[in-house]
């Protein structure tokens, strides 16, 4: 029988094929393609997160976008590797005794544990200094705002001014720190002010305290209710009006407070 690498026409040794470097190539393509995402990312980030009202949104929104930059290359990773493998190793047929044997490589290990544990490293002090700024938070004069759910509105009283407003807006000057007051008279529902960042639950019977917040642009917003509580919850929203303090006092005496 003639030797497989020889030619039988000419007799001389065919050439030997050099098999491909199967890894580089996997992470080359798994590193262009992150780069790629990464970068979409950045660029379509400011046209689909929320418009910040505050600093605290400022945070969350920057908290998201960073969160989904470093989700792109841990994806890819997996995805890239496994369709690489199922087109590059696919085999027809059972696989023989000749079958390529797969080994453990303690590197392969200690490199996934080791990026992966860094990652969940980094994120836990993102996530603890995050929580630091939203506890450390203080001001002099903020505005206390006490807000009332129940099935379906929001009450939304101002006890530093004597004022009541009921289902209708809830009225705040610009750059001035805000704490609100939570609360429920009926079942569980959620405060929320996306544009803030502000998001509680109104528990009945308890009065949660959010962090202060600063709302930074003036302009319409809404409070809605993110927990289910009943037929009409989707209805259950309120006007958010962001203005000026001149404004906002102005709004304080047509409600019959004192500014």
């Amino acid at each position: 029988m003639a030797d497989d690498n020889i030619n039988e026409n000419t007799g001389s040794a065919a050439p030997v094929r050099k098999e491909p470097n199967h890894l580089r190539r996997a992470i080359i393509i798994w590193v262009v393609l992150s780069v790629i995402g990464m970068v979409a990312v950045i660029v379509t980030s400011p046209f689909v997160l929320p418009v910040a009202a505050s600093g605290l949104d400022a945070t969350d929104n920057s908290t998201m976008e960073m969160l989904t930059i470093l989700s792109v290359p841990v994806a890819l990773f997996v995805f890239v590797f496994l369709v690489y493998s199922l087109i590059a190793f696919r085999v027809n047929g059972r696989p023989g005794e000749d079958a390529l044997v797969l080994k453990p490589r303690p590197g392969l290990q200690i490199g996934w544990m080791g990026i992966t544990g860094a990652l969940c490293l980094f994120l836990l002090i993102w996530g603890l200094f995050g929580f630091y700024q939203d506890t450390v938070a203080s001001a002099t004069n903020p505005l206390v705002v006490q807000v009332t759910a129940q099935q379906w509105l929001w009450t939304f009283s101002y006890p530093q001014y004597g004022v009541s407003s009921q289902g209708q807006v809830l009225e705040l000057p610009v750059n001035r720190p805000v704490e609100f007051n939570v609360t429920s008279e009926d079942v569980l529902h959620g405060f929320s002010i996306q544009a803030l960042g502000i998001r509680v639950d109104a528990n009945p019977g308890e009065v949660t305290t959010t962090p202060l917040v600063t709302p930074s642009r003036i302009g319409s917003y809404s409070v809605r209710c993110v927990e289910l509580c009943g037929l009409y919850h989707s209805y259950m929203w309120s006007s958010v009006q962001v203005v000026s303090a001149s404004t906002f006092n102005s709004w304080i005496i047509s409600q019959g407070g004192h500014p």
